[in-house]
């Protein structure tokens, strides 16, 4: 067997496994306790964790069972020259939402700047925000399990088999529709909308394949699943906190439809867009200087 043939191999365990370690509790949690009660509320944390640690245990067992071994695990945190994306993998979301906060007012909110404010002093901004960039590395633990799957392990065994850009898009589709069990039951866009749930699939691929950009340049960078893990947790546990600081003109019961929620993400989109050239070009560099070594 090649090594391709054994790398596609422990691609597809790897993938069969993540999937079922997370879908199958997710299905029985949906008919037992309903997608609401354990997900949304968050009074059942050890079932979320369950499931969000699928990839992870995905990427353990299959080292396992392929004889793989741990030497690039990531494991690391590889703190030496790395401090700077470290603050990278915090900041980023913040000024993201920021740009999305904006883009709500000036949109939806139909630039109606009068509610700016309003609601939270700045001092009482200011600790918020402050609180959510001091205690990410600590809610990293809610999204290392994904990390260490699919940046830890999924995109190492695509990069080689269909490159950097490849790698963006098959892993963004196959991370999107890990998420199919929960969208399906209203995770991120609910399901009043047309197209339910296909098109929120679908969206949810997008949103991923973008996401997905600014994590795989986190972890190449670093060599390390950890800077990963702290910015999904910004975007996941505050992202919106800081997005809703800068929204003015929005009633208080309004929700988004599928197409406004794409819409803006634009900042995500261009921020993405701007690292997947800078991650191309690192790799245009590091194969002229392997060229000019031979």
């Amino acid at each position: 067997m090649t090594n391709k043939k054994l790398e596609v191999k422990r691609l597809v365990i790897f993938l069969l496994l993540a999937f079922g370690i997370s879908w199958i509790p997710a299905i029985i949690y949906n008919k037992a306790f309903g997608y609401h009660e354990w997900f949304e509320t968050n009074k059942m944390p050890v079932l979320f964790w369950i499931v969000g640690f699928g990839p992870a245990l995905a990427n353990v067992i299959t080292r396992k069972l392929t004889h793989e071994g741990w030497h690039d695990s990531m494991l690391h945190l590889n703190l030496k020259g790395n401090i700077k994306y470290y603050l990278t993998a915090i900041l980023t979301m913040s000024v993201i939402g920021i740009f999305q906060g904006l883009l709500v007012t000036l949109t939806i909110g139909g630039g109606d700047w009068s509610d700016f404010g309003k609601n939270l002093s700045f001092a009482e901004a200011l600790s918020g925000v402050l609180t959510i960039l001091a205690t990410a590395p600590l809610m990293a633990f809610n999204t290392f399990g994904e990390e260490f799957g699919w940046r830890g392990y999924m995109n190492q065994k695509l990069e080689p088999l269909v490159g950097t850009a490849g790698t963006v898009i098959v892993g963004g589709i196959i991370w999107g529709l890990w998420h199919a069990e929960l969208t399906v039951e209203g995770h991120n866009f609910g399901t009043d909308y047309p197209g339910y749930p296909y098109l929120g699939i679908l969206c949810m691929c997008v949103h991923c394949t973008f996401m997905g950009i600014i994590l795989m340049w986190l972890t190449k960078k670093t060599n390390s699943i950890y800077p990963a893990a702290i910015f999904h947790a910004v975007n996941n546990f505050g992202g919106a906190v800081t997005s809703s600081l800068f929204m003015s003109g929005i009633p208080e019961d309004y929700s988004p439809t599928i197409s406004e929620q794409l819409m803006l993400d634009i900042p995500l989109y261009t921020a993405a867009l701007v690292i997947l050239v800078l991650m191309l070009r690192d790799n245009k560099n590091k194969t002229a200087v392997r060229q000019s070594v031979k």
